[in-house]
């Protein structure tokens, strides 16, 4: 009987353990055509179902090459902040005609001590072609 209850709750550990994600999912389509300004918005959709994460730690970066670009919430037309949207605006030259960019998202989380605890989460190299 005592190891049919150990099974249980070890069952029971690895069914909440499985059930928390965090997901990226990039906004930006593969190709954009040139801008004059050199500028190209990158938007990113980050969602989690863990209740540990900290809301206002969470903070998402474009990484080009050695290059980092912090993404702000995305902001609505009335004025209200998307849930779980970012975006940033990255620059590329004029003789380029592709980006490569990975998206890391940093959070914080709280943990059993008395600080809480960073992680994050980091996308395949992504590329944006710019076309003429």
């Amino acid at each position: 009987m005592k190891f049919i209850r150990v099974c249980i709750c070890f069952l029971c550990v690895l069914v909440f353990l499985g059930c928390v994600y965090h997901e990226i999912s990039t906004l930006t389509p593969v190709g954009l055509p040139r801008h004059t300004s050199g500028l190209y918005p990158l938007e990113i959709i980050w969602e989690s179902n863990s209740v540990k994460v900290q809301p206002k730690t969470v903070k998402p970066v474009v990484l080009v090459g050695t290059n980092t670009y912090p993404m702000q919430k995305l902001l609505a037309a009335d004025g209200k902040w998307v849930e779980n949207r970012w975006q940033t605006l990255i620059p590329v030259g004029p003789q380029q005609n592709e980006l490569r960019y990975r998206v890391k998202v940093n959070w914080k989380q709280s943990s059993v001590g008395p600080a809480p605890t960073g992680n994050s989460q980091i996308t395949e190299e992504r590329i944006l072609r710019i076309n003429d």
